[in-house]
């Protein structure tokens, strides 16, 4: 017998509101820091005005896992460029933390204090609409939300991200490619409700179409030339889907999970277990158990910024099993491990990783005379022609010898040859080329220990989402 779904959703509430004395806590570091900030902002001669933005400002945030987002915006007539090159090392320098530049779209500061993430943003200060950079809305959003939240709905808000957390379907950002913060708050507006929201999600078909402002007559209305199969519409921008950066694997991920969640409640949505770490013994178990082959494509780089990393990374992993793809190597399913310091890598699980000597070509049908004239010319006598050519039913086909017969080889054959098409983007360009090294089934354990390594791989060997448990 399960536990009844409000009950779960009782004891993760007293998990994800924070009492008081942490909101106490937060709140001095806030006020501290958009002081500390300003003053330096002051002193430097920017005119620029510090606020406080994101989910502590809008009252969603969850306990235990506080983020702080010090805006400072400043007047459109500003350089951008003034951003990267005395705004933010001015802000660095007197703030006493160990900082990270975050420069992919948008540049800003990130640091921690107190184990609380802190982000220092710069945007412009605009009028609604006269958008001039990535985060220019972000004050919007947050007089948005603080207007429109109730109490009760900043608790369904908590418990809609906390479940999105647990099943890593939260986080706009490339790595991620799941849902913001703001778009969280934006279905508690709509649908008024957790429990609401994931009755509605489990119905959820291609194109789900979203307007606060507008609510639809009962049809939704289309995409309205988004082009995503999720369009939540930006309140604050009528022209900007606040679902964009929702990648299809974690939009149905979060279908699948709330369907899940409603038919077999339990913590462990929100909450996950811990990693348990296998021993390489369990792991040689666990490979000898999959019936095909796990070949790790692995390479140490230089450090960059992890949006970029990341995007980066996805076009690699989508090159290389293209390539296998066309190499007839059979990738069934691929994920990408990285420690975002130094080394990743792209894990693909394939058919097989060693073809056969011998590959069949197909070539015209026998009707078309000047083509199949071409065929033979091409292929009659010619030396790695194996046998044939042949007709097969209306065709001409020939057995060809395999140049390439295992992934190392197609991976050293395509470093070579740009005919084969693998697209390796600029900044890994260089050290994915010296130091790319393909390793398969059991040598892929010498790779154990690296950080989140044997996480990534025991979750990719086991292939089944965590939540997905079967209803006793």
């Amino acid at each position: 017998m399960s536990t009844p779904i409000q009950t779960v959703l009782d004891q993760i509430a007293k998990r994800v509101v924070p009492n008081e004395s942490e909101r106490a806590r937060m709140s001095q570091l806030a006020e501290r820091l958009k002081g500390q900030v300003q003053k330096i902002v002051d002193k430097e001669g920017f005119a620029g005005k510090v606020s406080i933005q994101g989910s502590y400002a809008r009252d969603t945030w969850l306990s235990g896992e506080a983020d702080l987002d010090i805006f400072t915006s400043f007047p459109p007539s500003m350089d951008r460029r003034e951003w990267t090159e005395r705004v933010l090392p001015a802000i660095r320098k007197g703030i006493e933390a160990k900082t990270i530049d975050r420069y992919a779209e948008h540049p800003y500061l990130e640091f921690h204090i107190d184990s609380v993430r802190i982000n220092v943003v710069p945007c412009y200060s605009v009028e609604k609409g006269q958008w001039k950079s990535a985060t220019d809305r972000t004050p919007f959003h947050t007089e948005y939300m603080r207007e429109h939240l109730t109490r009760e709905m900043r608790l369904e808000a908590r418990l809609l991200k906390r479940f999105l957390k647990g099943i890593r379907s939260y986080g706009a950002e490339i790595r991620v490619g799941g849902f913001s913060g703001m778009l969280v708050e934006t279905l508690i507006l709509h649908y008024q409700s957790f429990l609401q929201v994931l009755d509605r999600a489990s119905k959820w078909r291609p194109v789900i179409f979203l307007d606060l402002e507008k609510p639809a007559g009962g049809k939704d209305s289309g995409d309205q030339g988004f082009g995503s199969p999720l369009v939540v519409v930006d309140p604050v921008d009528p022209n900007r889907n606040l679902a964009a950066a929702v990648r299809d694997d974690k939009l149905w991920g979060f279908v699948a999970a709330s369907r899940e969640l409603q038919k077999n409640p339990g913590t462990w949505y929100f909450f996950p277990a811990k990693y348990k770490r296998e021993t390489k013994a369990q792991f040689f178990k666990l490979l000898d158990r999959q019936n095909r082959d796990t070949a790790v494509t692995f390479f140490e780089h230089p450090r960059i910024v992890p949006d970029v990393l990341w995007g980066q990374l996805l076009k690699i992993e989508k090159s290389l099993t293209e390539l296998m793809t066309r190499q007839e190597f059979h990738p069934i399913r691929s994920t990408i491990w990285s420690d975002e310091q130094r080394s990743s890598a792209i894990l693909v699980e394939l058919d097989t990783s060693t073809l056969t000597g011998v590959q069949l070509r197909h070539g015209p049908p026998v009707s078309k005379p000047e083509d199949s004239q071409g065929f033979l010319d091409r292929h009659q006598d010619a030396r790695d022609t194996i046998r044939g050519p042949w007709i097969e039913v209306d065709r001409w086909v020939v057995d060809k010898k395999r140049r390439i017969l295992t992934i190392k080889q197609l991976l050293s054959a395509a470093l070579k040859d740009p005919r084969l098409g693998l697209a390796i983007p600029e900044q890994l360009n260089r050290s994915f080329r010296q130091n790319v090294r393909v390793l398969e089934n059991k040598k892929i354990l010498s790779l154990l220990g690296r950080e989140g390594f044997d996480q990534a791989l025991s979750e990719f060997l086991a292939a089944k989402p965590a939540w997905l448990k079967t209803n006793h």
